[in-house]
């Protein structure tokens, strides 16, 4: 792996895992509030259905990783599509998503609180996305950082992807938490 360019951000899907099972874990996700996406270094887009549970022990989603970049696709027992494996730069993503605000989260981003990051991303936009870097050293690439809006830090010091993942989700459901109390009506995060 040290031979390979950028290796500080390759040959850990353990961090990928621990970032799924966080945003995965989360009502937001199981309410069908939040969609998720992962982009690897290799251009490889994974698309999360809403309904996907993913198996807690590392070695299964090794397994299941397996599955999916031989098969591109895996299948519930049903037939439905969990987890669909396609080729795309993250500029493609985007395309997909369409998001009309893109917001990075980075240690080298604008020092702000997560719970800001969260009114900012519902104040500005309909549909906002967050970025998180799931490598285990660096920041975006040159190429990821010219796609993004704004890039914030949340923390005066460097947090692992899944701790940056639970604060900002847990700060957009009590934005929606208190959307639906006081409005009435739901919003989006």
């Amino acid at each position: 792996m040290k031979r390979l360019p950028d290796s500080l951000k390759r040959g850990r899907p353990d961090i990928v895992h621990f970032a799924l099972m966080e945003a995965l874990s989360t009502p937001l996700f199981m309410n069908m509030g939040l969609k998720v996406y992962v982009h690897t270094t290799n251009d490889r887009i994974i698309s999360i259905a809403d309904n996907l549970r993913l198996p807690k022990s590392y070695f299964r989603f090794e397994g299941l990783m397996v599955n999916l970049f031989r098969d591109k696709v895996i299948k519930s027992n049903e037939g439905s599509i969990l987890m669909k494996l396609s080729y795309g730069s993250f500029s493609d993503l985007v395309d997909v998503i369409k998001p009309d605000l893109l917001i990075g989260l980075s240690t080298v981003g604008i020092q702000s609180k997560a719970q800001k990051v969260a009114e900012n991303a519902q104040g500005a936009a309909d549909r906002c996305s967050i970025v998180v870097g799931g490598f285990a050293k660096g920041h975006f690439s040159e190429r990821v950082t010219r796609s993004l809006g704004p890039m914030y830090s949340i923390s005066n010091i460097a947090l692992e992807a899944h701790v940056v993942i639970a604060r900002i989700l847990y700060e957009c459901e009590k934005l929606l938490e208190k959307g639906i109390n006081h409005k009435g009506n739901e919003e989006r995060c």
